[in-house]
Parts: C-alpha cells; structure tokens; sequence
C-alpha cells in the first residue's frame, strides 16, 4: 500500500512553477531577453512565497521540518538501500539537503542574472559567466533530484511524485 504524504496547494504551486519557470528560462527564453528576466523575477516571487509559506505554515513544509543534515541524509539513505522503506512524511533528509541547494542555487542564478542586468560593480561580463554556472549547476541538481525521485519511487515502491501531483 502507497502512503504518501500530500503536499498543500501552496507548495505544490510554487514547486511546479519553479519547475516550469527554471525550464522555461533554462531550455527556451533567449538569454538576456526581457522575457528572461521577468521569468528570473517570477521563480524569485515563487520562492518567496515558498519561504513565507514555510516560516508560517504548522506541517511538513515547515523550513524548520526539514533542517539540511549530509550526515542525516547518508544515514537515511543507507538506511533505504538495506531496507527498501521510507518512512519519512514529507522531506526525507536526503531531500531535504537537495531543496535547500536548489533554492539556493536559484536564488544564487537569480541574484547573480539582476547584478549582470544593473552591471554592478563595472563587471558585466563576469557576471554572466557566473550567473551561467550557477544556472548550470542548478540544472544539474534538478536533475539529480528527478533521477532520485524515479529511482526512490522504485526502490521503495512508494510514489514520490503523487503527493506532488494530486
């Protein structure tokens, strides 16, 4: 039997339009575009609501719920691979670990794509190249985090993605 957490209407419509907003401006906006900008803006106000939400909601998507632990995340995912069972409600600490570094290097490609935009600091060019590895990297943590969610929902043959669906 699948018990699976289901997340509130806030999270799941702020975690699908990051989701969207980041391919959108990752795989189709034109870089530098006013386009890709506003959807720069748009994932930056869907984080922010997620953050608030987190800070004032009482459940799993509380921030405070899913505090980022490597330590805790190894040992529960050690703790999957020999039992084949997750019993987490809501983040499990290995996701936990990869929501914070996502939202930090959303909000890291954010900042830094505004600061290249204004050309603070007389260093326009620099900028760019950082903003483009922290989207990179980004990118690379989004999709570690789909392989994980397919492979967690095999090996535990619990629906990692229902809770985020319905």
């Amino acid at each position: 039997m699948d018990k699976h957490y289901k997340w509130d209407v806030i999270v799941r419509i702020t975690h699908w339009a990051v989701a969207g907003l980041f391919f959108a401006n990752y795989f189709v906006t034109e870089e530098g575009s006013e386009i890709h900008e506003w959807v720069g803006y748009c994932i930056i106000g869907s984080i922010v609501i997620r953050l608030v939400w987190g800070m004032v909601t009482r459940s799993p998507a509380r921030l405070s719920a899913f505090k980022p632990s490597v330590t805790q995340a190894v040992t529960h995912l050690s703790e999957v691979i020999s039992t084949r069972v997750d019993a987490s409600v809501g983040h499990n600490p290995a996701g936990a670990v990869m929501i914070w570094l996502m939202w930090c290097g959303l909000l890291a490609t954010a900042v830094t794509g505004w600061m290249a935009h204004v050309e603070l600091m007389g260093y326009k060019d620099g900028l760019k190249e950082i903003h483009e590895v922290f989207a990179n990297l980004t990118f690379i943590a989004v999709a570690i985090h789909i392989c994980a969610v397919i492979v967690m929902s095999r090996w535990t043959n619990r629906s990692y993605l229902s809770g985020m669906l319905k």
